[in-house]
């Protein structure tokens, strides 16, 4: 039961980590203003 508790969480972060970056999140990091908003 663990195993794969374990299997589906390794799952999950994967596809987070690995999934297609959309268009908007790329504009949004390459938005230069927004890091003045962020507190830094």
């Amino acid at each position: 039961m663990e195993f794969i508790i374990i299997i589906i969480l390794t799952l999950v972060i994967a596809w987070i980590l690995f999934r297609p970056i959309s268009k908007k999140e790329l504009e949004r990091y390459n938005d230069k203003d927004n890091w003045s908003n962020m507190g830094f």
